[in-house]
């Protein structure tokens, strides 16, 4: 019986003793899951730091690159409009010096003198050579891109001049009818031809009949003896 009696006693200890270390155990190991558990929610908030790091690093390169990139794009535009000036000027020069042919609207104007001016005195070849210089003239002032007399194309350095009682144009003679073609802005030349008090109302009225044209294709060719 006391046999019996230590032997149940023994059971029990030993029971008692297996529930205290799976107890042990199981508390440990909810401790050490618990601080692993901290230890990665920790690491997780540094990583998100240093990603919150990263991003503002990123963001200011972004901003720098494309400040860059804008001041690129407006240096490009400045070299663009600089080299659209550049071919606008150097056109123009050689539309001037009558380098090449050229063809475009424009407008025609025919002249033709009157026997006699306003006041009975004979229209004579000063008369007439003043009044193309006249025409001439008031379609520079107004932009025309060329212009030309008779077929014969009028430069920077051209002259309608009076040769022993003829007209000559750089030293050639012209006579009737006289034509003069020019290419530009039609409108803008034509208003200033016609304008009241202008240099066609001052012809008309005077010593000559004018028909002005304007047609949406003229042909100028070069001017001869240029290189």
């Amino acid at each position: 019986m006391k046999i019996q009696s230590k032997y149940v006693i023994l059971c029990l200890t030993f029971f008692l003793l297996s529930f205290a270390i799976t107890v042990q155990l199981r508390v440990t190991s909810t401790a050490e899951s618990e601080v692993t558990q901290e230890k990665i929610v920790t690491e997780l908030k540094d990583k998100i730091f240093e990603l919150n790091g990263d991003n503002e690093k990123l963001g200011k390169k972004y901003e720098q690159t494309q400040k860059k990139l804008e001041e690129v794009r407006t240096k490009a535009a400045e070299n663009d409009t600089s080299n659209t000036e550049k071919s606008n000027l150097i056109k123009k020069y050689t539309l001037i010096q009558g380098n090449t042919d050229v063809k475009g609207p424009g407008i025609m104007i025919r002249y033709y003198p009157n026997e006699y001016r306003s006041n009975g005195e004979k229209v004579g070849p000063a008369d007439i050579n003043k009044d193309l210089v006249d025409i001439v003239n008031e379609l520079r002032n107004a932009g025309a891109e060329a212009i030309a007399v008779n077929d014969i194309r009028i430069t920077s350095t051209s002259s309608i001049e009076m040769e022993k009682n003829n007209i000559t144009i750089d030293g050639k003679r012209i006579a009737r009818p006289y034509v003069v073609k020019a290419i530009g802005n039609s409108e803008t030349m034509n208003s200033s031809l016609v304008r009241p008090g202008g240099t066609i109302e001052l012809i008309k009225n005077d010593r000559a009949k004018i028909e002005l044209v304007i047609t949406k294709e003229i042909k100028i060719e070069r001017a001869e003896n240029i290189e």
